[in-house]
């Protein structure tokens, strides 16, 4: 697999402000670790639900916090989910099977006992898979609190009116532990548990009414499950996100035209016409340009002409070039986890 190089920009946002305006760009951020090349072809499996022998705890627990029975089972799902949606869409990884098989666990946020290497190995060879990704605990808690009511007053046909409204909050936390089985090494390359919390606010004319505004508890616990197997995926795949730009257009009529070529994504012809301002009598359009050149060129893939473009911008005092130079010299760094990650 090859690292796409990052092309053009996806959109250009209406934000201008200060004489700049901004662009969003696709960049591949590394996984968080390097999970050994042995581990290509991976099957999910969800082994938080409890056995026989922990079914009863879970039933009581269910009805002592509130959270309902089976919701954790139901939760587990959602989470085995968001993961397996973030696998079949990775580049380091082939999924094999849908997230749909479910072995006994502890029910609990207590880890169950290793799996037999055996076992794991008749799995992997079922799928044709090199490993198991194994969400081993899962536990989910929520609760709702009041917050302080705020008052405003608002100015209807000259009158005066007090206007007060009560906002009341949901958090849902989820508790996720896993395991990654590789059946050719038979070791344990990863084991983790995360905590991820996820609030959701609303806001009525009184507590009761804020209260209906918000999400069921199966609907938060949807989404947080969803959300927290997502953010395992960013720990073992790399995953494309969304960085938003800034790039200087200001009064100069050379920036301005610079700038509706960049509106049409043809970066050559604003290359063009800031490389001619570089040169240019007043040193704050030439940092300027200096500083687009180097966006232009981490647009381009070319990170180290970027880095001197921003460092030219910088010597002549642009302080936003300060931030920006650390940005791609992050992105280098990170470029090269990325060839290991993806075995380039």
């Amino acid at each position: 697999m090859k690292i796409k190089n990052i092309l053009y920009l996806l959109m250009i946002s209406i934000f201008v402000s200060c004489g700049t305006s901004s662009v969003i760009v696709n960049i591949q951020r590394p996984a968080d670790i390097s999970v050994p090349q042995s581990v290509q072809k991976v099957v999910v499996v969800n082994r938080s639900t409890a056995g026989k022998e922990n079914m009863v705890g879970n039933i009581v627990e269910g009805i002592f916090t509130g959270e309902g029975i089976g919701a954790d089972k139901k939760g587990s799902e959602y989470c085995v989910m968001g993961l397996t949606q973030m696998l079949s869409n990775s580049e380091r990884y082939e999924l094999r099977g849908g997230g749909d098989l479910n072995l006994k666990g502890t029910g609990t946020s207590t880890f169950p006992d290793l799996l037999d290497w055996s076992k794991v190995k008749k799995i992997c060879d079922t799928y044709g898979a090199d490993a198991l990704i194994v969400l081993s605990t899962f536990d989910s808690d929520s609760r709702t609190f009041e917050g302080k009511k705020v008052v405003k007053t608002k100015t209807i046909k000259g009158a005066k009116i007090k206007e007060v409204r009560y906002p009341v909050t949901l958090v849902m936390e989820i508790e996720s532990g896993w395991r990654i089985y590789d059946a050719t090494t038979k070791k344990i390359v990863d084991v983790n548990t995360f905590t991820e919390v996820k609030e959701y606010v609303e806001w009525g004319n009184s507590y009761d009414d804020a209260r209906a505004n918000l999400p069921s508890k199966r609907q938060a616990l949807k989404s947080s499950g969803i959300f927290a197997g997502e953010q395992y995926g960013f720990r073992i795949t790399p995953v494309w996100t969304k960085q938003n730009r800034l790039y200087f257009t200001g009064k100069s009529e050379k920036l301005k035209l610079a700038k509706n070529y960049v509106k049409r994504a043809d970066w050559d012809k604003a290359i063009e016409i800031w490389k001619s301002l570089t040169n240019h009598e007043d040193y704050k359009i030439a940092r300027k340009a200096y500083y687009n050149l180097a966006l232009a060129s981490e647009i381009k893939g070319k990170l180290n002409t970027a880095i001197d473009y921003a460092e030219k911008a910088e010597q002549m005092g642009e302080n936003r070039a300060v931030t920006y130079i650390s940005t791609l010299k992050k992105r280098q760094t990170d470029e090269k986890r990325l060839q290991e990650q993806l075995n380039n």
